[in-house]
């Protein structure tokens, strides 16, 4: 990735960082039914050997089950060539220009801030990939901020995309209940694949 990238990528967390309500936290809705994760390394080749829990069907060979899709995005044929989650996987999600894709809530806490992903641009020059966090707050209202973004290429693992710390509960075991949207910007068409977020209280 390029020092641009990570200056922009830096620059939208930051961003979410200083919109979000100084005491949020307090405000986080507890999440329930969360259940031990089964972990893995699935970014280790890339030196990172956090381990990660997946995200539910983050890695869509079960279709779209759990994922909330619109403007024509999709569950495909073909995984990223990476296939960290097995050697069998063989399904992507497309996202095409004006689309989206939101994930099941997954519980999370001050230990597990960051998510990650694989993505290939398909097409549009200009295009980037948007990645936001979806908080559910104590009276149920979703908050919607960006946390990240991706300027494309073949299939690659992102970056870490930092879940904003002020909008998670402030003392652990305490969980919040989120969702990751992803969203291309500028048209073009994009492909997701393996979602993870990093529990770093296994570190």
């Amino acid at each position: 990735m390029t020092r641009t990238a990570l200056t922009f990528a830096g620059a939208i967390a930051t961003t979410a960082a200083l919109a979000a309500p100084a005491h949020a936290g307090v405000l986080t809705k507890s999440a329930t039914g969360c259940d031990d994760p089964v972990l893995s390394q699935p970014f280790k080749a890339w030196l990172d050997n956090s381990s990660y829990k997946p995200v539910q069907n983050g890695n869509f060979e079960a279709g779209d089950a759990g994922w909330t899709l619109t403007g024509g995005a999709k569950v495909v044929d073909g995984n990223a060539s990476q296939h960290v989650g097995g050697a069998a996987d063989s399904r992507s999600l497309l996202l095409p220009a004006g689309s989206s894709a939101t994930s099941a809530p997954v519980c999370v806490g001050l230990n597990e801030p960051t998510l990650r992903y694989f993505a290939r641009k398909n097409s549009g020059l200009l295009s980037t990939l948007l990645v936001q966090v979806q908080v559910q707050l104590e009276l149920g209202v979703w908050v919607t901020l960006p946390v990240g973004v991706d300027l494309g290429g073949a299939w690659h693992p992102s970056l870490p995309s930092l879940v904003v710390a002020n909008l998670l509960p402030l003392l652990p075991p305490d969980m919040t209940a989120v969702r990751f949207k992803f969203s291309p910007l500028l048209g073009g068409a994009w492909q997701i694949d393996d979602v993870y977020v990093d529990p770093r209280v296994s570190h």
